[in-house]
């Protein structure tokens, strides 16, 4: 009897210290980050990417909320840490953040034994990142930690390209001019949210399916199962990088801080259509520098105090756009002085109301009412209006606070920029401009490359930022 009770426990005991010697133990992933990014791209580790901005002007989403974890030029150590940990949290998937200070990041699966492979590191120059691992041994995927990261690529596109996904905002309006627009198979959703006239003049847009929240990120699982050959999209490196893995071809919108940028990105795109479509960029070209020609031609002499000061918003009252954004070239050539003009900024930067008062504008304009879920231009004029510390301004003294028309897109951002250039001297020197008719521009406009007849009544209604 007693024989057989030790036997029992012996084989309880041996039981117990074999299941332990097989269990799988917590794996735990030390990412160590030194030195300073001192370019733009990606940081890559364990399959996820951050994306490195120039500044805030090359962040397509600007200063918004609600976008992925990125970085800027100059981020250190602890800031590169601090996005790898930010990541993995709202990634909220395999990895749980055990601690992230001064440069270190400890990652813990959130499974025992869930993590099979582990990915390698990568960076921008400037960037190191060393990672080990501990509690188990997991294979490496290939690669060499540390190296430079998301550097651009000499792009190709194919020669006919016959599916084109639309992601990048004025991309739409882009396509329709150079006569791709029924190549179109996805488009995104800002591209109608707040444009009825886009609805109204583009043919196929109301009935081409959409992706959603695309100025946050691209879900690209959706993406690809539209089959495009071709995707306009965001200059985000992440996503060009899963674009090129999945060996589809791609063009980044750019944001310029140049008024040459907007003939660039038109000829930029021609390229990848063909013949036709180059011959219609050039025309696009031709008509941008003539009617440019046109307003300088009367600007350019005028003096600094014949200059009104002009401020330009979008979101907001107190979002503006700083040096690094071609909206400064475009209020100088409509014969104004851009109070933000020497703020270090690209597009939709946020100020305060200190900073708008020493500024002290003659001129307001409002554009992107309605963006992020924001207030339209038409509240946003009434609040201003009724605000006592606006009521200060010399811009809301004089009722000189103007609604930036928008028609089928953002007039700041796409192709109709000119438009908007025209639009702006014939506001800030009536006499000056006192034969162009913005009605007859705006029908021509659309008429030339939209292939769209105007009535004079819905260009009127385009102007006065008004619904079809």
């Amino acid at each position: 009897m007693r024989k057989g009770w030790k036997m029992a426990c012996l084989t309880f005991f041996l039981t117990l210290a074999l299941g332990g010697c097989h269990k799988e133990k917590a794996l735990e992933y030390s990412i160590a980050v030194s030195g300073e990014a001192k370019e733009a791209g990606t940081v890559e580790f364990l399959g996820y990417s951050i994306n490195v901005y120039e500044d805030e002007a090359s962040n397509p989403c600007g200063t918004c909320q609600q976008q992925p974890v990125h970085l800027y030029v100059g981020a250190d150590a602890g800031e590169t840490a601090q996005a790898i940990s930010d990541t993995v949290e709202r990634a909220d998937d395999l990895w749980d953040v055990v601690s992230c200070e001064d440069g270190d990041v400890v990652l813990r699966e959130k499974e025992d034994g869930s993590i099979q492979e582990i990915f390698p590191l990568a960076a921008v120059e400037g960037l190191s990142l060393k990672g080990t691992a501990r509690g188990r041994q997991v294979p490496q995927v290939s690669g060499t930690g540390g190296e430079p990261a998301g550097k651009e690529q000499k792009r190709e596109f194919p020669d006919d390209p016959q599916r084109l996904a639309a992601v990048y905002g004025p991309s739409y309006e882009l396509l329709v001019m150079l006569g791709a627009e029924e190549k179109i198979v996805v488009r995104a959703d800002v591209q109608t949210a707040d444009f009825p006239w886009a609805e109204k003049v583009f043919g196929r847009i109301v009935e081409t399916p959409m992706l959603n929240n695309v100025h946050t990120s691209v879900n690209f699982e959706e993406l690809m199962s539209f089959s495009p050959d071709m995707v306009y999209t965001f200059p985000r490196q992440n996503e060009l990088n899963q674009l090129s893995q999945a060996g589809v071809a791609a063009l980044p919108g750019e944001t310029s801080g140049h008024l040459e940028g907007v003939k660039k990105q038109v000829r930029e795109y021609a390229l990848t259509l063909g013949d036709e479509a180059k011959k219609r960029a050039d025309r696009y070209c031709q008509y941008f520098d003539e009617k440019l020609s046109m307003i300088q031609e009367a600007t350019d002499s005028l003096e600094e105090k014949d200059r009104p000061k002009v401020y330009y918003a979008g979101v907001d009252i107190l979002t503006t756009y700083g040096k690094y954004s071609d909206i400064m070239e475009v209020i100088q050539a409509a014969g104004g002085t851009p109070v933000s003009r020497e703020l270090e900024a690209g597009n939709r930067t946020e100020i305060d109301y200190e900073q708008l008062m020493k500024w002290n504008p003659d001129v307001i304009f409002l554009d992107h009412g309605g963006m992020n879920h924001g207030e339209t231009v038409e509240e946003l004029l009434e609040e201003i209006s009724q605000n006592k510390v606006c009521q200060s301004l010399a811009a809301v003294k004089n009722r000189q606070i103007h609604m930036s028309p928008s028609g089928v897109f953002y007039w700041d951002m796409g192709i109709q920029k000119i438009l908007l250039i025209m639009h702006m001297a014939e506001i800030l020197h009536p006499e000056t401009f006192q034969d162009l008719d913005m009605e007859r521009e705006v029908m021509e406009f659309y008429q030339e490359f939209f292939q769209y007849g105007l009535t004079r009544e819905e260009a009127v209604k385009i102007l006065n930022r008004e619904s079809p």
